[in-house]
């Protein structure tokens, strides 16, 4: 937006789009701000309450987030360097300064995405998940040593303890070492880049929303003609972004959720069983006559296993009672040989299915939250389009939405824009995180495998203090945000006391 305001003013020389620029920078800094101190929140909460998650930030996640520590250092660097230099130097060279910071900041998007894409499809596990579901594809080549997996996963089942409470101990790293021989291997996930461009898209249109949201309302109740030059400015960029996300972006998602969580899809489409639908099938497989496949085929699958039993993998890869045993006590871990013969004699059958069913009590959530996506994300279009058609005076369009609006136009078409914009990017990442449940890493690890062990840190009282520390962070930073908007920015104009 503030890019799109900048040429604007280069073009013009009309003061409204500099000045609207210089707003929108206090803005934007604040912003900044508070992603930094939400992602530091988040940042502890990985460490303290997901601790398991250690093992994943460690092997596959360890590339792409020290590289995003790197970016993320530019960002800050290129922010301040192109505050305290808008109005000082050129506009031109304002603009690329910006350019700069914005793909830094997306750079960091796309390798904090890579992580996130890693959890949905853990490329590099190869067939380890294949092994006990048979109805999910083979995650890549297999860049992990499965033995250290494969034996941690077995000290869990037969100690009862999580993941996290076993390689807390200091042994474990000593014993388990180097578990990833490609570090780089989640940054190369091919469900990752277009993981990263789905999420970059919604964020920039949440964005403009937004902003296209104030300007229209600041026009339509005050009338003042600069707020209407910056409205027709974001809704051009809306526009835009709204014709490349649900139709070319949303498509390449679709066809890898359907390649990389076959039991999200069926959750997606309430498939319980197994059904036809031409259309759903063109847009999915590419193919109308293919059959959307259900919970009654994965269930199938699962007892296609038989009676195999995790002993039975454990011996594919080398892994015999003995050294299971005797990992356990070279790790600290205090569990018998008969416990660990329970876990060996654990049938794979049984915990397809178990899980298999705990995927599918989400079924009917899912599938409302992802078709109410749906029906907001055209929403969105249509008032995009329409706004659009209400600044440009394009033929027919524009004087059919003259017709039903008039004035109104803008103040209905900017909240269908921004309802359409952050309603499907919420219950999208609603949708993204519940449907790989019930594992946080999709087919490897479960929740309770790296929360913590710590009672108050699951406890409702936790729950509320954090809750009302966040709330308190979104409503001080969303007031500091439209002071700055409204009546704090004087300080950023060029000296002018009249300002």
């Amino acid at each position: 937006m503030i890019i799109g305001l900048l040429l604007k003013y280069s073009k013009s020389g009309d003061e409204d789009y500099f000045k609207t620029a210089k707003i929108m920078t206090a803005v934007l800094a604040i912003n900044f701000a508070l992603g930094a101190v939400t992602g530091t929140l988040v940042e502890f909460g990985l460490v303290q309450a997901w601790p398991g998650t250690i093992l994943a930030i460690a092997s596959f996640a360890f590339a792409p987030l020290a590289l995003e520590l790197l970016a993320f250092a530019n960002e800050i660097a290129t922010l301040v360097l192109f505050i305290v230099t808008l109005g000082r130097i050129r506009t031109s060279y304002s603009i690329a300064i910006l350019a700069v910071y914005w793909i830094f900041a997306a750079l960091s998007g796309v390798l904090i995405m890579s992580v996130n894409s890693w959890l949905v499809a853990p490329w590099g596990t190869g067939p380890i998940a294949k092994s006990i579901y048979p109805f999910m594809p083979e995650f890549g080549g297999l860049a992990a040593d499965a033995q250290k997996l494969v034996i941690l996963k077995i000290l869990a089942i037969a100690s009862g303890m999580p993941i996290q409470a076993i390689i807390q101990n200091p042994e474990v790293a000593g014993k388990v070492g180097v578990i990833l021989t490609d570090p780089y291997v989640a940054i190369f996930n091919p469900f990752a880049a277009i993981s990263a461009l789905h999420a970059l898209f919604a964020a920039f249109s949440v964005g403009v929303s937004i902003a296209l949201l104030a300007f229209s309302l600041r026009y339509y109740t005050g009338g003042e003609k600069r707020n209407l030059k910056a409205a027709k400015v974001a809704s051009l960029v809306i526009l835009v972004l709204f014709l490349i996300q649900p139709t070319i972006l949303g498509h390449f998602m679709g066809e890898g959720v359907v390649e990389m969580n076959s039991t999200k899809f069926a959750m997606m489409e309430n498939a319980k069983e197994t059904f036809y639908n031409p259309m759903i099938a063109l847009v999915a497989y590419g193919d109308p006559s293919r059959p959307i496949v259900g919970f009654d085929e994965f269930e199938r699958q699962c007892n296609s296993l038989g009676d195999a039993e995790l002993g039975d993998l454990a011996g594919q890869l080398g892994i015999t009672m003995d050294a299971a045993i005797a990992t356990a006590k070279q790790v600290g871990v205090k569990v018998g040989s008969e416990e660990i013969q329970n876990a060996w004699n654990t049938e794979l059958r049984q915990i397809c299915l178990a899980d298999l069913k705990k995927a599918e009590s989400r079924i009917a959530v899912v599938h409302a939250a992802y078709y109410t996506k749906i029906a907001f994300g055209v929403i969105g279009f249509v008032s995009a389009i329409a706004l659009f058609a209400h600044f440009r005076k394009l033929p027919l369009l524009s004087s059919l939405v003259d017709r039903i609006l008039g004035r109104r136009a803008m103040l209905i078409l900017p909240i269908g824009v921004f309802l359409g914009a952050a309603v499907p990017s919420v219950l999208g990442w609603y949708v993204r995180e519940v449907g790989r449940k019930p594992w946080t890493v999709y087919g490897i690890l479960y929740p309770e495998e790296l929360v913590t062990v710590v009672g108050y840190g699951r406890s409702f009282e936790f729950a509320v203090f954090m809750g009302v520390i966040i709330a308190a962070i979104a409503a001080f930073g969303m007031v500091s945000m439209y002071f700055v908007a409204t009546r704090g920015y004087r300080y950023l104009f060029r000296g002018d006391e009249n300002e």
